[in-house]
């Protein structure tokens, strides 16, 4: 369908939505035809590109050409965030005032809802809809089309499968549904499966070109200066990874030419204050905005003329999430990436390079099983004044997990005492848990996170060392080897004994790793160190009695793989989530070394509070029984998938003096001024 005969499709909506444009950009024009002929759709293009509006308008299109006045909720949109509600509030008011519909919204921040009335679009985050459809379900009776907003940012999360969960519980009110997704560039094109059926994708994908300078910290706030004015670039959007370094750089930046229009945005602070820098950056000519991840989203900012990354986000997705804000109005992305070490600008170039090329390796689906006790909660609450059964529970959930999931920890919480058996086969909530329900704590899966981060004492001194992620057995920090004696969670410490150096490997290998991106990515980042590797092939040196083996699958996969060999009876040691050390240890062949799968389970079961935060478990993690747990970690991580990964691995070996060399290229942590 050419563009101007979808202008004549849209004769209702072109003038609200569209005319002050004067034209469609591309994924509308790729878009909207297959939605006003009623196809199940995901949109699947880069921010920036108008995906709202080629869904919005043609839905509204088929609701007016259908109804003269509808009545009651038709239009069901879910978006990830608060702030995006809101904005999406503020952007989509006036068309659909003109079009003589009413919008709506119901979140936190806004809990009132006229139920008797409600709005023909209503606006919503999960954690809304859950509690709509454990309260409310009787809204969604003329329902007649979800939208899903930004899927990617919730999907193989906890809150993505509620979400899909929710999803078969509403088909069990209204079927037959008309499905539309929205979603930034990914690599999973099947995600729109997992929500609803038959998804036609309507890929996009960028014609942006990226463009990119890298700076080490030192002297960094005056490099930043040089370049904006250098290229004349007068609204600039900074993320930081933490809240302090964003409050401590807005300080820096408040200077001329930005002298006292230097903002902050970040979750801690109030809702009011946040819309109001929102419009400050709207309405300035020349501004800074320090933010953290917060404003990865599509909240509108204005026109952004460059983005500034202080350290590496977490992944590739979240880089282009971040540096599709800026330049919307050209054809280029430009950034400007703050390393503080020589890894921390390898993970950038490789991150900028993958996604130039439009790879974004992202992590295998995987369900999370804490959402089950939650779903159970929330779906008894639905049903409380008749009960359900287990079987009832099975049909909304059995398209997400197994029947033996589902039944483990029915049976839990039954056990708990946490459900109940009024009459037989017939099962409530409990007065404690209905009560829990009426004050609200059960409708989000989102838990707290401290991101696994522990202070390392000396046992003997007490002396803090230094701070290490995921604990291990035995560690190397400071130069020296460190043997773990005693745990203290509660207060994120790990008491260690120095037992020593370890020879060729302390003074080479130092140095602050990072890495939560997918294992994948580990052959990428090998190239960059050693441009001759085939792919898979990854490099090792021995000094003739141990061996050392880069693999660079970061922190977390690093100490699986190391402490999952030692409880094999290999002497295995991981080196800041780079290296694997094999001590006393020759290889007798090019094969990988692989710890057993039981092994790996028994790690995960006796680290599984260690290692929930880097999981993301979820909030009702603690509902599941302990063989749950374990398997809620296997499968975050992909373990089965993680197992063949390295079967596929060929060593190669490489001079000692070369392999040391090239080590240098992660070596040596700066600071930040």
């Amino acid at each position: 369908m050419k563009a101007e005969e979808i202008k004549r499709e849209l004769r209702r909506t072109w003038v609200p939505f569209f005319s002050r444009f004067g034209s469609f950009t591309p994924v509308q024009e790729l878009s909207v035809p297959h939605i006003l002929g009623g196809e199940n759709v995901v949109v699947v293009s880069p921010a920036a590109s108008g995906k709202t509006e080629a869904v919005v308008a043609p839905v509204i299109e088929k609701l007016m050409h259908r109804y003269e006045k509808p009545h009651g909720l038709k239009v069901l949109y879910i978006s990830p965030t608060r702030a995006l509600i809101n904005d999406l509030y503020r952007r989509l008011i006036d068309p659909v005032t003109y079009c003589g519909l009413e919008l709506g919204r119901k979140t936190g921040d806004q809990p009132t809802l006229d139920y008797e009335n409600p709005p023909q679009i209503l606006l919503t985050t999960p954690e809304s809809f859950d509690s709509l459809m454990a309260r409310r379900p009787k809204i969604f009776q003329a329902l007649e089309t979800v939208v899903l907003d930004e899927i990617h940012l919730v999907d193989n999360t906890p809150r993505g499968d509620q979400l899909r969960v929710l999803l078969a519980r509403l088909r069990r009110i209204k079927d037959n549904l008309h499905y539309c997704a929205l979603s930034a560039t990914i690599d999973d094109l099947d995600i729109g499966t997992r929500y609803f059926d038959a998804p036609r994708v309507c890929l996009l994908k960028s014609t942006r070109e990226i463009e990119y300078v890298l700076f080490p910290g030192k002297n960094v706030v005056d490099r930043i200066f040089e370049t904006l004015i250098k290229r004349k670039l007068r609204k600039v959007l900074a993320f930081f990874n933490a809240r302090s370094l964003a409050e401590l750089f807005s300080r820096r930046f408040n200077q001329p030419p930005f002298l006292d229009n230097v903002y902050v945005h970040h979750a801690s602070l109030q809702k009011q204050r946040r819309e109001e820098v929102e419009r400050h950056m709207n309405n300035s000519d020349a501004a800074i905005l320090c933010a953290t991840s917060t404003l990865e989203l599509g909240i509108d900012i204005g026109d952004i003329d460059c983005v500034v990354l202080f350290r590496p986000p977490f992944d590739i997705p979240s880089l282009l999430q971040r540096i599709g804000r800026g330049n919307r109005r050209t054809n280029t992305l430009f950034a400007i990436g703050i390393y503080t070490s020589p890894w921390e600008r390898i993970l950038f170039e490789t991150f900028f390079e993958c996604a130039k090329e439009g790879h974004l390796y992202e992590r295998r689906y995987q369900p999370a099983l804490s959402v089950i006790p939650q779903q159970i909660y929330s779906y008894l609450y639905q049903r409380r004044r008749i009960g359900t059964t287990l079987n009832s529970i099975k049909k909304v959930m059995i398209s997400v997990y197994s029947d033996e999931q589902i039944t483990d920890v029915f049976r839990k919480l039954h056990s708990d005492g946490k459900i109940r058996e009024m009459r037989p086969g017939i099962y409530y909530m409990t007065d404690k848990m209905e009560a829990k329900i009426e004050r609200g704590k059960i409708h989000s899966n989102i838990a707290e996170v401290s991101f696994g981060e522990y202070d390392v004492l000396d046992v003997g001194t007490t002396r803090l060392i230094g701070r290490v992620f995921h604990l291990k057995k035995r560690f190397i920090l400071g130069g020296r080897c460190w043997e773990t004696v005693r745990i203290v969670d509660t207060e994120k410490k790990v008491y260690a004994r120095d037992i020593g150096s370890s020879p060729g490997v302390a003074k080479v290998f130092e140095g602050k790793g990072d890495g939560n991106y997918a294992y994948t990515l580990a052959p990428i980042l090998l190239k960059r160190l050693y441009p001759e590797l085939k792919p898979m092939e990854f490099p090792y040196a021995t000094d003739g009695t141990n061996t050392f083996i880069l693999h660079l699958f970061g922190h977390l996969y690093g100490f699986i793989l190391a402490d999952g060999l030692y409880e094999d009876g290999v002497d295995a040691l991981d080196v800041k989530g780079k290296m694997l050390i094999l001590n006393n240890l020759q290889l007798v062949d090019n094969r990988f070394p692989i710890p057993k799968k039981d092994s790996i389970r028994d790690i995960l079961g006796r680290n599984i509070a260690r290692l929930e935060d880097a999981m993301s478990s979820g909030a009702f993690f603690y509902d599941l029984s302990h063989d749950c747990r374990v398997d809620d970690h296997y499968l975050h991580m992909d373990i089965d998938g993680f197992v063949e990964f390295m079967k596929g691995i060929t060593l190669v070996e490489i001079e000692l003096e070369t392999f040391k060399n090239a080590l240098h290229k992660v070596q040596g942590p700066q600071k930040l001024p």
